[in-house]
């Protein structure tokens, strides 16, 4: 996958950045926040799907959550 396709831009948001990367860019990253792309490439070089980032930078547990899951 490329980091970046605007074309068939992979973010599940609907918010009027969907496909134009680097408004998209500029706006997470003045936020210092990772974009949606950048997320993906980080679980698959990573190979792990356990630990996700939040959209505000901090680490999420999935494990965490398992005693909410009944």
């Amino acid at each position: 996958m490329a980091l970046y396709q605007s074309e068939n831009c992979p973010c599940p948001a609907d918010c009027s950045r969907h496909g134009q990367c680097k408004v998209c860019i500029a706006f997470h990253h003045d936020r210092g926040q990772l974009t949606f792309c950048e997320q993906l490439q980080i679980r698959q070089d990573t190979g792990s799907s356990e630990n996700q980032t939040a959209a505000s930078g901090r680490q999420i547990r999935l494990m965490d959550y398992g005693a909410c899951a009944g």
